[in-house]
This record gives structure tokens, sequence and C-alpha cells, in this order.
């Protein structure tokens, strides 16, 4: 381990989830001054205490081990930006990397949580029909709420510090988003980015796999039995993924509740994103779902 192995990362990536962050998190990493942290680690999720923080930092600079000169480390990490489920954490980021550069990429809110709601259903046995389940599920429409989550950063960072874009502009325009980026960060912007070709990581499958018995259990979700649970079966333990797979039969995805969701999510992301506009200076006429187009 070198000298470098010791430094901190300076550039974090915090989100937003299902809004291609590691289409992002990969074409940061093809530019010579920039080393992002690699799989499996490339989102740590250390600066959240209830994740990776009590791994210590040792274990998080060896993340960053084989970094050389590059002017900045960098990593991404989609919990950064789930205020207020996981508290804290742009604090704790600012206190041990306060002159750090912070990108946050955002989808459309409403395609984005019904893309979360199936990541549900799949990896957290979501169980409950899509309207039900997103209009009850603080975590799917929090991490939508973009103008919530910017704030924690901007009080601490200063605007000046965080770069904004859409998913949507990446998908449209790769290489010159990226030139962009790159010129924010004061590193060659000229780079030859012809290779680059938009790429969807982590693309959403025509399938997932469905817990049975999901839907009854997802029910019990924030009763004090459901605590019970989660601590008798910790999320992480062997137990409970082997419980999983054993339970788990592949569906098909389908449209069901769709159109209900976006009825019910329009009025409320729409006004949040008359926040984020106020906030950013800017619209965003790109999110055909959220703008009924």
């Amino acid at each position: 381990m070198t000298d470098h192995a010791a430094r901190l990362p300076n550039l974090f990536l915090v989100g937003s989830m299902k809004s291609a962050t590691t289409s992002l998190h990969n074409y940061l990493d093809m530019h010579p001054e920039i080393f992002m942290s690699k799989s499996p680690w490339k989102e740590p999720h250390f600066f959240v205490a209830e994740n990776n923080w009590k791994r210590g930092f040792a274990w998080y600079y060896n993340l960053f081990k084989d970094a050389a000169d590059e002017k900045y480390l960098g990593e991404s990490s989609t919990d950064y930006t789930k205020y207020p489920n996981f508290l804290g954490v742009a604090d704790r980021i600012h206190q041990y990397c306060p002159d750090a550069k912070i990108i946050y990429i955002m989808r459309d809110p409403i395609e984005r949580a019904i893309s979360q709601y199936w990541w549900e259903v799949e990896f957290s046995a979501e169980g409950r029909k899509m309207p039900q389940a997103i209009m009850n599920n603080d975590w799917i429409l929090n991490a939508s709420n973009y103008a919530l989550q910017l704030k924690q950063y901007i009080k601490l960072f200063g605007m000046e510090a965080i770069y904004t874009l859409t998913t949507e502009e990446l998908n449209a325009a790769p290489n010159e988003t990226m030139r962009k980026i790159f010129a924010w960060l004061l590193v060659d912007p000229e780079l030859d980015l012809g290779q680059i070709e938009y790429k969807t990581y982590n693309r959403s499958k025509e399938a997932v796999n469905r817990v049975m018995g999901s839907g009854f259990f997802s029910h019990l979700k924030g009763t004090k039995f459901w605590a019970f649970l989660k601590k008798v079966i910790p999320a992480r333990s062997s137990l409970r993924y082997s419980l999983k797979n054993w339970l788990s039969r592949p569906v098909e995805k389908n449209e069901e509740g769709r159109d209900e969701t976006i009825v019910l999510l329009r009025p409320v992301m729409q006004q949040q994103v008359e926040e984020l506009s106020q906030l950013l200076g800017r619209k965003f006429p790109e999110w055909t779902t959220l703008n009924g187009k």
C-alpha cells in the first residue's frame, strides 16, 4: 500500500438510486485523472452508520489502495441520498472530506420510483401492488424527492461544490455530458471520449424474483413484529439469503397499477420538482412521465 492509499475520497457520486449511477461511475473512472472505487465495492456506503461505517477507516482506505497520483479519488453510494431514512450521512462526509466535490444524477422521479418498486419486489420482499407499495414506502418516496436530498449537501458544501445532471441528459448525449463534468472538475475535458457509447448497467429485467408470501409479509412492514423479524434475521445474514432464494419464484413484470401510480405520484412530485427547479434555477422538460407528455 502506498501513501496515496491513505487519502480519503474527494469525489462523491451520491445518487440517486436507479438513475444510471453505475454508468456515470464507469465513465468517470475512464478519465486518467480520476480513480473510482472498484467492484465489488463500487458502492461502499461507508458514511452510512447503519451500513459500513462500523468497518472503520482502514477498510475504507483499502478500497483506494491501487490509486496513484490521480487528482480525484471517488466512490458512488446511492444510500448517501436516502435522507431521512439514513441520518447524518452528509455531515460525516463533510467532517472527513470537507473539500469534496459532489455529483448528483436524477431521473424522472416517477420513473425512478417505479423502477425502485421492482427492485424492492426482488430484493426486499415487497409483495404489495404497485400503487399501494410505492405510496406507503417512504424509502421510495424520499429517494425521489431530489430537493430534500440536495439540501443536506448544499448547506454543508455550498452549491459551487455540487454538480447536478439528469439520467436523460446522460442518455441523450453521454460525450457532451461527460465533457461538461470534466470541465467542472478542472480535469482535461477534451479527453477522447469517442469510444463511449451510452450503456445502461443494471438494466431493469423483464422478470424479477418474487418471494412467495411477500404480499402478506409486506403488510407487516413498520410493525413491531416486523422489527422483531429484522432483529432475529439480519439483512445480510446467510439465513435470510437462503430463505429468500428458497422462497423466490420468477414473475413477469407488468404494467398493472402503473397508470394509477402515476396519477397518485404526479401532483406530489410536480410540487417537489418545482422546489428543485427553484433550488437549481432550471426546468426539467425531459421528465416526460412527470410532466404528462
